[in-house]
């Protein structure tokens, strides 16, 4: 026999609210220690009850892998803006070089007929 999908909704009864707080929670802690031994993982679960009851479970120090955490996110935010940053001025050094080459072949070009050029060049700049 298949049971029926359960709708994702809060359950009034607050006995079976909490039942299936604790048997849920179980699960899921026992679930983080399998991953941490199967897979070598480094796993960290906190889990506050609806009282505020504190749950945890840390396959090393909870207090390290938190700033593992922290520093890996804080690297991520500052990084990100440097990468735009980075690959906004590699297209600008490439439109410059490719303006570069444009004036050295005009260069040439009058050069080889002996032709005073222009006295102004334009030159198109992108922002």
């Amino acid at each position: 026999m298949v049971r029926g999908k359960a709708q994702m909704r809060r359950i009034e009864n607050d006995t079976s609210r909490q039942v299936t707080f604790s048997k849920r929670r179980n699960g899921l802690l026992k679930k983080a220690f399998e991953l941490s031994v199967l897979c070598d993982a480094v796993v960290a679960l906190i889990i506050f009850s609806p009282k505020g009851k504190l749950f945890e479970f840390a396959s090393s120090s909870m207090q390290k892998t938190i700033e593992h955490y922290r520093r890996h996110t804080k690297d991520n935010e500052t990084n990100k803006p440097i990468e735009q940053n980075l690959q906004h001025l590699k297209a600008e050094s490439a439109n410059m070089l490719k303006t570069i080459e444009d004036l050295e072949v005009s260069r040439r070009y009058w050069s080889f007929y002996k032709i005073q050029p222009p006295t102004k060049i334009y030159i198109e700049v992108k922002i």
